[in-house]
């Protein structure tokens, strides 16, 4: 947006800012958001990159072709789970890539002790 657009929207009193500043998010929520979008940007091209079209996704990940176009098109309504769900089905090295994400952010690097389930 240029300082003429801008100028015009604050004159007519619309707020400006970024979206974090206008919905009042803190620094976490805003990260989250952006994670959340990003995710779905992600899974699209690394299902097109795998050639592999919504439905044959939805099928490796126990889903349907609907859930995957919704995770696609930034849907509000999706889950960080069903995103990650379907990026790990998409690309099963991104498991491991996951896990060494989580090692690096816990403090002693130490993988969790496995739970019994009975």
């Amino acid at each position: 947006m240029n300082k003429t657009q801008k100028a015009r929207f604050a004159k007519a009193g619309w707020k400006l800012g970024t979206a974090a500043e206008v919905l009042g998010l803190s620094d976490a929520e805003a990260a989250l958001v952006e994670a959340k979008l990003q995710l779905g940007d992600i899974v699209r091209a690394v299902r097109q990159r795998r050639h592999l079209s919504q439905a044959a996704l939805a099928r490796l990940m126990g889903s349907s072709q609907s859930r995957v176009a919704k995770v696609e098109n930034r849907d509000t309504e999706v889950s960080l789970d069903l995103q990650l769900r379907a990026i790990f089905a998409a690309n099963p090295e991104a498991s491991s890539d996951f896990q060494r994400l989580i090692r690096k952010w816990s403090r002693d690097g130490q993988r969790p002790e496995a739970v019994a389930v009975r």
